[in-house]
């Protein structure tokens, strides 16, 4: 994707969305691929908390003056007409998954895809668009941590550690870490002023832990007899993987 002066451009943008809403704007830029806006108001409705696509920091003169005019009413046709178009005149600027992604929702003990559908119905009004696998099983060696999840913006791809796949792991935990992972994907990957990346902001901790059973969950994660009998499991290391890789059935959604 073409890249500008974002810094000069953001600034730019956010005059003119300020002069232009009569609000006062904190702009975000984001390389979100499933939400191109989005906006909240603070309680008197004087200033917004705006987020962006990265389209937008090169957006025409009225195409700016339209998002101005969304800012200050949302539901304005006109305006919104406009922003559509030019959306997806730029839908080929989105970063979204770069090829066919092979994904594997059904474990022994969980099943992705349900959960997955679920936190999206009760969450994110179904908005959450990317795919969802366990990732790929890692060779025996003896560890010391682990990631349990990961988003992969270009990929739009969520990746759940294989090892959560245990009959000891409880739901809410599994559950958890998908709504964790579910949360970047809507989001999107910020960036500050001076260009870098911001991936767990204040915006997105307040909304996590809002999320029902957070507490629970992390205090699961954060007792160290649970990450290692994670990181060794009954019958030694190389035992499990064979029972994973040789139980797992077949994927449930197939080619994404």
């Amino acid at each position: 994707m073409d890249r500008i002066d974002d810094t000069a451009a953001r600034a730019a943008l956010q005059v003119a969305l300020e002069a232009g809403s009569g609000l006062r704007v904190a702009l975000s830029v984001t390389d979100n691929t499933s939400t191109m806006m989005s906006i909240k108001y603070d309680r008197s409705r004087t200033a917004a908390r705006l987020r962006v696509h990265r389209m937008f920091l090169s957006a025409p003169p009225e195409i700016v003056r339209a998002l101005a005019a969304w800012v200050r009413s949302p539901r304005a046709e006109k305006s919104g007409a406009l922003l559509n178009s030019f959306i997806k005149s730029n839908g080929h600027r989105i970063q979204g998954r770069t090829g066919a992604v092979r994904t594997v929702t059904r474990g022994q003990h969980f099943d992705l895809r349900a959960i997955f559908d679920e936190l999206n119905r009760a969450h994110f009004q179904g908005a959450v668009t990317a795919a969802i696998t366990w990732g790929r099983m890692p060779e025996p060696r003896r560890r010391r941590s682990m990631r349990f999840g990961s988003y992969f913006p270009r990929e739009d791809l969520i990746r759940i550690h294989p090892f959560l796949d245990q009959a000891f792991v409880p739901l809410y935990f599994v559950r958890y870490i998908v709504f964790h992972e579910m949360l970047h994907a809507f989001l999107g990957i910020e960036e500050s002023p001076s260009g870098r990346q911001r991936i767990h902001t204040a915006a997105f901790k307040k909304i996590e832990r809002a999320y029902p059973g957070y507490d629970r969950a992390v205090a699961w994660q954060d007792n160290s007899k649970n990450l290692g009998k994670l990181l060794s499991s009954p019958g030694g290391m190389k035992a499990f993987l064979l029972r994973w890789l040789g139980g797992i059935p077949e994927p449930t959604s197939g080619v994404v």
